[in-house]
């Protein structure tokens, strides 16, 4: 095991308490310290607080173990992605729990309520409106930081694609910012 703080450590403990036999808890315990750093980083990058992304995180491990079976029809190269996205989901339930998010049709009000700063939630909600083929290359671009190596392989496209999709959406982002006042 590698060296966990103790609330990870407590929380693997519980969270193994759950598996039945040995390989479900050796295999388990290997996916949370091959992952558990990432995916905590992704969860304070979208929620900014580190007892809300800690909640996230272990209600993603709670999701985990509940579909644990699939785990065994994931390729390896794809378990990460798989992870990230279940912890991307916990945290907006989160961050609606919270009523912080902006709904992207109400964004027009909220900036205009807020001086025209660049909020966090707006931007998640611009990303949003991106069309999914540049919205998935971005988050996993900037926000997860995987290389476009390891994006092209993920989509099965290019590395060309992928820039020219990160490149693309970019520049959608840049022009929903604009369109809604927001940049300075």
């Amino acid at each position: 095991m590698t060296a966990l703080k103790g609330g990870e450590k407590g929380m693997l403990i519980a969270l193994l308490e759950t598996l039945e036999g040995d390989e479900e808890k050796r295999l388990f315990t290997r996916i949370f310290n091959e992952n558990h750093i990432k995916m905590e980083r992704y969860a304070i990058h979208m929620l900014g607080e580190q007892h809300d992304a800690e909640d996230a995180v272990q209600n993603a491990y709670i999701q985990v173990i509940r579909h644990f079976e699939k785990i065994y029809k994931i390729p390896c190269e794809e378990l990460p992605f798989w992870l990230i996205s279940i912890v991307k989901n916990e945290s907006l339930k989160i961050l609606r729990k919270r009523n912080e998010m902006v709904d992207f049709e109400h964004i027009d009000d909220y900036v205009s309520q807020t001086d025209h700063e660049l909020a966090y939630h707006e931007l998640v909600a611009l990303f949003k409106a991106l069309p999914e083929t540049y919205r998935g290359v971005l988050e996993m671009k900037l926000i997860l930081g995987y290389s476009d190596r390891e994006i092209a392989e993920h989509l099965g496209i290019s590395e060309t694609a992928v820039s020219t999709r990160a490149s693309r959406g970019r520049g959608l982002l840049r022009e929903l910012i604009k369109k809604e006042g927001m940049y300075p």
